[in-house]
């Protein structure tokens, strides 16, 4: 089959907006002619990426960089591309060389230190999101996408209190932002602050009504304060917006017996019935 792409643009505006290095650029008609070639792959690369096909977006960021090995962007898209395979190491190699070529290049270390976290190594990914935020980028969301990694990240590493700080940091710079929210009533489910847990679930509803998996987690927040009628309607929800409410419960707990014994409470036999699947 042929997926061969054309790939439409006007290459002078993408020079005004994307102002070559005069230090850095050959003269001449064929060193043109292959940052030409180089540009066009990479948008070609980027169509193919967003078309979810990622073996043709990696061929053709690579051949954006063997057209001009200094391409910033190719390598960090070619990266994010790798990200998407799961080849995490190639990933980090493709950010590293971005970063290599541009050291202030902010994205190329906040997708690196995603890479990273992807791959279990939190203190790298902690370093790179760190630097992210002392690089003082001008685009804000830069940052917010710094700290609420970090947040991410602090919170694996088994620092709370950072993780928290972090996601509060989201909060102040980007109060619409959802996931921080739901993240957070996470830390604080997770640490047995259920009241702050459930706030944080709701304003990521308020944000999102339909936001599933916050619904479930008010839902479970809930069961640990008694709230028996709310729980039930949150569970509820979740179940009717397509949470597999059985296999959530039981990635905390081996059955309700489990929970009512580590919480020294019994619950409703109805709620209990909803989340043993029984009676369906």
């Amino acid at each position: 089959m042929n997926t061969t792409k054309e790939a439409e643009f006007d290459y002078q505006t993408y020079l005004k907006e994307n102002r070559p290095d005069p230090a850095r650029i050959n003269r001449g008609p064929k060193a043109r002619q292959k940052r030409r070639e180089a540009v066009v792959c990479n948008i070609r690369g980027l169509s193919y990426y967003e078309d979810g096909l990622h073996d043709c977006a990696i061929e053709d960021f690579t051949k954006a960089i063997e057209a001009k090995p200094d391409f910033v962007e190719a390598y960090n898209n070619r990266g994010i591309a790798y990200m998407s395979k799961g080849k995490y190491d190639c990933a980090i190699e493709d950010f590293t060389k971005a970063i290599v070529v541009k050291p202030e290049f902010v994205e190329g270390y906040n997708n690196r230190g995603v890479a990273y976290a992807e791959k279990g190594e939190i203190k790298s990914a902690i370093e790179d999101f760190t630097t992210v935020i002392n690089l003082k980028s001008d685009d804000k969301s830069n940052r917010v996408e710094a700290h609420y990694n970090l947040g991410l990240a602090y919170a694996k590493h088994g620092e709370i209190n950072l993780a928290i700080a972090n996601f509060n940091k989201v909060e102040q710079l980007e109060p619409n932002e959802l996931d921080i929210y739901n993240n957070r009533g996470i830390v604080y489910y997770n640490q047995g602050d259920y009241d702050r847990a459930i706030s944080d679930y709701s304003k990521a509803i308020e944000l999102k009504p339909g936001f599933a998996e916050a619904y479930h987690n008010r839902g479970e927040a809930r069961l640990h304060l008694r709230e028996w009628a709310k729980a039930r309607a949150d569970i509820t929800t979740a179940k009717s917006k397509g949470v597999d409410i059985i296999a959530a419960f039981h990635n905390d707990y081996k059955s309700v017996a489990d929970f009512e014994k580590k919480n020294d409470v019994n619950l409703p036999e109805d709620i209990a019935a909803l989340l043993e699947g029984r009676g369906e």
